[in-house]
């Protein structure tokens, strides 16, 4: 055989290797997992200007999950228990890490991409991880081979963005000192009480947003600041090419975008997009990252589609907690998850009304999910370990998962395994403040989302006794309580539903086990005030762009 006509066959094999696998036989996977994102937000949840023909197009093609829950209703606690299948409060996790703090997710805790490494996936990582900034508790030092992205929110230090075209609309990146932000962080009990001190950015690390590469063992911080202009095509280019370098092993890809969450002061309405997005939407700064993130996840959808790979690829998409509704257009929509009986506007990020931590969702699989369908069952963030093991064929480790294996639900085979999903929204050993039950919905305690709402009367910690009950099937907005504080309810389905939520209640908080973390010995270079990811402290963490290179810690 000629080389000629081993170089035209080998492309043929190669094809053909993809169809060997079976759909169902470790199938590649996806995570789209928007940073911020209101259940009102998509063109599939009926937002009227929003862009997202991507987004909508796998939803209308696969099935739209409408009660998918996410496991916190802020940044740090929602990632935990997505990366583990367990409460972030049996972690150990606080609501949120700041960007400069010593300790980070557990290493005692498995993650999706450890578990699906047992399996023989390449795994990947693009955008927000916020599980801690160490190397350690990195994405490459947690079962992804490679990662790209910032490593915290993207409003924890100033980034730049360079002009488009002609245009003189330069944002500069400018050393300050702590936002308002941290004050509702605090005020909402979701920062640890020795992280408190870290926000307020002692550590010069933390005064600028980092933009961090990881692959075969080296950690590279490529730009600090980094630039808002250039990070989209950034992020498109790496996951595409993993998607290439992966396509003949089952591989898991993990996107947990920087959008849609507020930045810092510094940028115009605190959002950002490249040159390409910016000023395009009908819906302001908001709508065009939202844009520029289906963009992404559009680049993703086609590089399947070229490669044959599609068929044998599950893709999810959801968000980690509801929009931040304090900071206005900027900050998304609740949708129709407004918690009307609230008494405030403020029902989203930080909050467990509907709009806190009730998520957009959909899965979509060609030939394994039937398209244009929908379902209502219970699901959460925290199935998705449990999910992918199964699929992935790999047995859990024996720990308690608070998670379930939802793949019936995506495969129309059965109904939701959670028949109570229970809702933190408290650090420090409180108990559950909310539950969904089936149909229903319990309040024990209510709060308003991150932020409060500008001394309003009445927006405040409100408890119950006994709880708030909603019937959420009928009520997704949370209008109509069936309970009055104070008053126990005479209707005996009412009262039937109240007692197997309090004896549920009392069995979840006999049995949970709040973790606690640890702080690993420092480090070369580490210690009080040098934690945060720094590409030359000699230059006070301000590179501009300039790539600095270190090993990843063992």
């Amino acid at each position: 055989m000629g080389r000629a006509d081993a170089l035209f066959i080998l492309p043929c094999l190669l094809s053909f290797s993809h169809a060997m696998r079976a759909p169902e036989d470790r199938p590649n996977v996806v995570m789209f997992f928007v940073d911020d994102l209101g259940y009102g937000d998509l063109g599939f949840t009926g937002h009227p200007t929003t862009n997202t023909p991507n987004f909508d197009k796998l939803a209308y093609n696969g099935k739209i999950l409408t009660s998918w829950y996410s496991g916190c209703p802020v940044c740090s606690g929602s990632r935990a228990a997505l990366m583990t299948g367990r409460q972030y409060v049996r972690t150990g996790v606080p609501g949120v890490f700041s960007p400069t703090v010593a300790t980070g997710l557990p290493l005692n805790e498995t993650t999706v991409a450890q578990q699906m490494k047992k399996a023989g996936y390449q795994t990947a990582m693009m955008g927000k991880w916020h599980l801690g900034q160490r190397s350690m508790f990195l994405p490459g030092a947690r079962g992804f081979d490679r990662y790209l992205g910032i490593p915290y929110s993207d409003d924890m230090g100033e980034a730049r963005a360079t002009p488009c075209g002609n245009t003189t609309d330069e944002v500069e990146a400018a050393r300050k000192g702590s936002e308002d932000m941290w004050d509702s962080y605090r005020e909402a009990g979701f920062l640890l009480e020795e992280d408190a001190i870290q926000g307020d950015h002692q550590d010069p690390a933390g005064s600028f947003l980092p933009l961090v590469h990881q692959h075969n063992g080296k950690t590279e911080v490529v730009e600090q600041p980094l630039d808002f202009t250039t990070l989209a095509p950034k992020y498109k280019d790496f996951v595409v090419e993993f998607i290439e370098d992966a396509q003949h092993d089952p591989f898991f890809l993990y996107m947990p975008f920087s959008h849609v969450h507020t930045t810092a002061s510094n940028q115009p309405e605190k959002q950002y997009a490249s040159c390409d997005f910016k000023n395009t939407s009908k819906r302001g700064m908001f709508g065009d990252a939202l844009a520029e993130a289906d963009w992404i996840a559009g680049s993703v959808i086609d590089t399947l589609e070229r490669l044959g790979l599609s068929k044998n690829t599950l893709v999810l998409f959801s968000s980690d907690n509801g929009p931040w509704m304090m900071q206005g257009k900027s900050g998304g929509s609740p949708g129709i998850h407004y918690g009307r009986s609230a008494g405030y506007w403020n029902v989203g990020k930080g909050s467990t009304w509907e709009g806190g931590v009730r998520e957009p969702a959909f899965a979509y699989w060609p030939g394994m999910i039937k398209p244009s369908t929908r379902s209502a069952e219970v699901v959460s963030s925290l199935d998705l370990l449990p999910t992918l093991s199964k699929l992935a064929q790999v047995e859990l480790p024996s720990v308690v998962y608070d998670g379930r294996d939802m793949s019936d639900v995506l495969l129309d085979k059965g109904q939701s395994k959670h028949e109570f999903l229970w809702l933190y929204a408290q650090s420090g050993g409180a108990p559950p403040t909310a539950c969904r039950y089936g149909p229903w919905k319990a309040h024990w305690r209510t709060a308003p989302g991150l932020g409060g709402c500008f001394g309003i009367e009445g927006c405040g910690v409100k408890t119950y006794d006994p709880p708030l009950l909603f019937n959420i099937e009928e009520d997704p907005s949370e209008a109509y309580p069936l309970t009055t504080n104070g008053e126990q309810p005479q209707d005996p389905e009412i009262k039937a539903v109240l007692a197997a939520l309090t004896a549920a209640r009392k069995k979840e908080i006999s049995s949970m086990v709040f973790g606690k973390l640890t702080t690993p010995p420092d480090g070369p270079g580490e210690g009080p005030n040098k934690y945060g990811v720094c590409c030359d402290r000699a230059q006070g963490c301000d590179c501009n762009g300039k790539p600095s290179v270190v090993s990843l810690q063992d």
